[in-house]
């Protein structure tokens, strides 16, 4: 390694850089090739008119004048020139047999005829990115957050710099969109949230996060009996299935893994407890579920303790949504079940009745035939003697 101290300068004209063959000492005629690297640590490097064999340039800040440089890795190393936080200017520089032409971040190299030559990409530019988290309501930092850097769906394997453009082995220029995530790991839940951009300077990027709880709340319940709708002032049958709909809303940034929802009836836990995953910023509907086994009014609650600081711990920040049900014993009905009874009943009797009445009609109908028919008899019998004198008249003439 040639390294310059920061501060220090080391100036090349005319002059050719390589390195040295070393055998195994073994009696072998193998030998190896050590490459090397010239290394600027925040000092000033001058190169004119020079050679350099089996080597990388390492600009760690500083300044360097790079003109009429001849630069060959023979394919053995990964970077030609790598150049970070420094000013840097390339003229008539050949860069041969490197994975990484050039590599430049933080800064925009000036650079004016560079020849590359058998590299797998030519050039890259970068920047540097950093990231800050900051409550909305309170505007104080928060720590912890794992910050991502993906390519496609693969992740990067740094995140504190990003891909602006590369020139490829063709020469092609081929622009990057930048894509990060930042994932913060609470136990009881997590936040994340994406970011995606072109980069084209050194960025900070600063999101702000809601992980205020307590503004979390139900929304809303409303209780179905079997399926159905409860009215209010009806009466449940015993063993039926109360379910209780609730919507809670959450504007927060929190995704929470799982949320416990107590079922509460007058005031005591114990009956049903259902967990949940409650997503960040909106509002999602649950639902809890009884087989109805107490009788009489009951408080009918769900309570669901948001965030749980410790055991038996007042500070801990509990929603609750109260309703109200009444349950008859198992041997009655309900009010509309009595409502269809008492119609049933009218309906029958009004039929008992129709058939009374009809009945009758029947009757005096019958009665009405008979004596007409009696009545047709008698008229036969009386046209009857009057005809028999007539034909006995008419023989004793």
């Amino acid at each position: 390694e040639i390294r310059i101290n920061p501060g220090g300068e080391l100036n090349f004209i005319n002059t050719t850089v390589s390195t040295m063959d070393y055998s195994f000492g073994n009696n072998s005629n193998d030998t190896i090739i050590s490459p090397y690297t010239l290394v600027s640590d925040a000092g000033n490097l001058s190169i004119y008119d020079s050679t350099i064999y089996y080597g990388m340039i390492w600009l760690g800040g500083g300044n360097a004048d790079i003109s009429g440089l001849a630069l060959d890795g023979f394919s053995m190393l990964n970077y030609g020139i790598f150049s970070e936080d420094t000013n840097l200017k390339l003229s008539g520089v050949s860069i041969r047999n490197y994975t990484l032409g050039l590599r430049s971040i933080g800064s925009n190299p000036d650079m004016e005829s560079i020849f590359y030559y058998n590299c797998s990409t030519r050039m890259t530019q970068e920047w540097w990115v950093t990231f800050s988290a900051l409550e909305e309501s309170t505007n104080l930092p928060i720590v912890g957050f794992e910050v991502r850097q993906w390519d496609g769906e693969r992740m990067v394997g740094s995140w504190n710099w990003a891909k602006q453009y590369e020139i490829n082995n063709t020469g092609q220029i081929i622009d990057h969109q930048s894509r990060f995530t930042f994932y913060l790991n609470l136990g009881f839940g997590y936040v994340e949230r994406s970011w995606e951009g072109y980069i084209d300077n050194n960025i900070a990027i600063t999101e702000n996060f809601n992980l205020n709880h307590t503004n979390i709340n139900f929304e809303s319940g409303t209780i179905f009996v079997d399926g159905t709708l409860y009215v209010i002032g009806e009466k449940a049958p015993k063993f039926s299935e109360i379910n209780l709909s609730v919507s809670i809303v959450n504007p927060t940034d929190i995704n929470f893994n799982n949320l416990n929802l107590d079922l509460l009836i007058n005031a005591q836990s114990g009956y049903t407890r259902t967990s949940i995953s409650l997503s960040s910023n909106g509002s999602e509907t649950f639902n809890v579920t009884w087989t109805a086994s107490k009788e009489g009014p009951l408080s009918f609650a769900v309570q669901s303790v948001i965030m749980d600081y410790s055991d038996n711990s007042t500070e801990d920040y509990i929603i609750t949504l109260n309703r109200f049900i009444e349950v008859e014993s198992g041997d009655s009905f309900t009010k509309s079940e009595g409502s269809w009874t008492a119609l049933l009943a009218i309906f029958v009797l009004m039929s008992l009745c129709s058939y009374i009445i009809y009945t009758g009609m029947e009757d005096e109908s019958e009665i009405v035939d008979s004596e007409s028919s009696d009545e047709d008899v008698e008229g036969d019998e009386d046209l009857r003697e009057i005809a028999i004198p007539q034909i006995d008249e008419e023989k004793e003439n």
